[in-house]
């Protein structure tokens, strides 16, 4: 079992007042304990969460996720032509979804490395393509693991 890791769940992550950061500390602490196996991201997701911390959360924040990442054992895959090419093909087939390139290409390393689930808060993108995890994830844990997990994030 594998998951690929979208950028909303990082995110969250390092933004405390993101409506799912709870979500995203408990999913992102269990995918890191392994309980969804092998974790992938890809370098378009590294780049949008960059980003993002980097202009609405300060540097302070996108340098930490660079530094948590490299250390994480989450696997970075990077677009080469042939992913660049199934993404371009992805996009043209589900048009009417409105998929970014960024969730595209999600899709089309789903397929090379056949992953099935994906830590994400855009159920829409992906419905009925991969198994979403992501939304309201921490309230669908016990509530002694909920303590567990915020006491090692140092929160309680």
């Amino acid at each position: 079992m594998s998951i690929l890791i979208d950028t909303g769940v990082f995110y969250a992550f390092y933004n405390r007042r993101d409506k799912h950061h709870l979500d995203s500390l408990c999913l992102l602490t269990h995918i890191l304990e392994g309980v969804f196996g092998k974790p992938y991201t890809s370098d378009l997701v590294v780049s949008e969460t960059y980003t993002l911390l980097r202009y609405r959360v300060g540097f302070g924040a996108a340098n930490a996720f660079l530094d948590a990442l490299g250390r994480s054992g989450i696997e970075v895959v990077f677009l080469d032509k042939e992913l660049y090419s199934e993404t371009l093909r992805i996009l043209r087939k589900y048009r009417d979804r409105k998929l970014s390139f960024t969730d595209a290409a999600i899709l089309a390393i789903a397929g090379a490395f056949e992953i099935k689930y994906l830590a994400s808060y855009d159920e829409q993108a992906f419905s009925g393509l991969l198994t979403v995890v992501g939304r309201n994830y921490g309230a669908s844990l016990p509530e002694k693991e909920v303590d567990r997990i915020k006491k090692l994030a140092g929160r309680m």
